[in-house]
């Protein structure tokens, strides 16, 4: 009898009482509790995205005012660093002034740099960065120096008003009485007037790669020289004198004339109105080219013939290649060599 197999039951002893109270099976509740429960789960649900919410909603708000009304991100510095020391950073900050007080957040870096190229066109880099939360900093680097510039003007002669008729009188009255005066007259002499020659006034300055002018570096001498002649008034700091498409011209087709010949050019004049541009070479000989035309067809032509034609034994003043098809050149002892002064 004790000894024999226990029956399969549905409950299990406790205790207490045997076989009378059954097992509670886990995850099993009464539908009151289980009610309850999600009652309460329910409630603490919303009560913790309602308290989620307001904390979202105020961090939002506060981040609006910072961001939009206060002045926290108010620009108030403007910070140019250059690498140049001849770059006046004064008249730059004057010029970007304007934008002091602006929201840092919402301001665009292109309006800075499309001010900085229009008012100072010298700069090839513009390089604009925002450090948070006041100041904007300014990276400027200049055009190289790649010429010397000798420049030569006029100035033109000032009118003098026409006389009025109360003028005119008195210089009748004047020499009326000159003549008076006058014991004496040479007969036939008659007034020599000398006309005042006008000479050419000349500027040094240094050329940029965009052809400006500058002023506050010193003559750099191994630089090649460009002369500009024939301007009616003084050129002044940062006028571009020289266009940069014309600069290109100059610059690319000395290079390649360089490259084509044994000859080395010395010394450049560009003529505006005429629409040319004319090398010396370190021999003496002057080439001309059109800026209308292709340089490397010009250049190309007097290769072709140059030692050919024995154009290297002979002394020549000038060689043209503006026409096409053309190489026309001039001796030394012919009358045809002032034309290249």
């Amino acid at each position: 009898m004790f000894f024999r197999k226990k029956p399969k039951r549905l409950y299990y002893p406790t205790s207490t009482r045997w076989y009378t109270q059954p097992r509670k099976m886990p995850g099993l509740k009464s539908s009151r509790k289980v009610f309850t429960h999600n009652i309460r789960t329910h409630f603490t649900r919303i009560f913790k995205n309602a308290f989620y919410f307001t904390i979202s909603a105020a961090i939002l708000l506060v981040m609006i005012i910072i961001l939009f009304f206060s002045s926290y991100l108010s620009i108030t510095n403007i910070e140019v660093v250059r690498k140049d020391f001849n770059i006046n950073t004064a008249a730059i900050s004057n010029e970007l002034n304007q934008y002091i007080g602006n929201n840092i957040m919402f301001f665009h870096k292109a309006d800075i740099k499309d001010t900085i190229q229009k008012k100072f066109p010298e700069f090839a880099i513009v390089e604009v960065n925002k450090i948070f939360p006041h100041t904007i900093k300014i990276q400027l680097e200049s055009y190289p120096t790649v010429a010397n510039l000798r420049a030569y003007y006029i100035l033109p002669k000032a009118e003098t008003p026409a006389p009025t008729n109360e003028d005119k009188s008195m210089a009748k009255l004047e020499k009326a009485l000159e003549a008076a005066m006058t014991l004496e007259a040479t007969p036939g002499e008659e007034e020599t007037v000398t006309k005042e020659e006008l000479t050419p006034i000349e500027q040094k300055c240094l050329l940029n790669r965009i052809g400006q002018a500058i002023f506050d570096q010193e003559e750099n001498l191994e630089l090649i020289t460009i002369s500009v002649g024939n301007l009616e008034q003084p050129i002044e700091d940062r006028e571009i004198v020289v266009p940069k498409e014309v600069m290109d011209y100059i610059l690319d087709s000395m290079r390649y004339f360089n490259n084509t010949f044994k000859m080395q050019v010395a010394f450049v004049k560009y003529l505006p109105v005429a629409r040319e541009v004319r090398f010396k070479t370190d021999t003496n000989i002057w080439i001309w080219l059109s800026l209308e035309k292709d340089y490397k067809n010009q250049i190309d032509k007097l290769q072709a013939i140059y030692e050919t034609a024995e154009l290297n034994k002979e002394e020549i003043k000038y060689i043209d290649l503006r026409v096409s098809e053309k190489v026309i050149y001039c001796p030394l002892n012919a009358r045809c060599n002032k034309l290249a002064d």
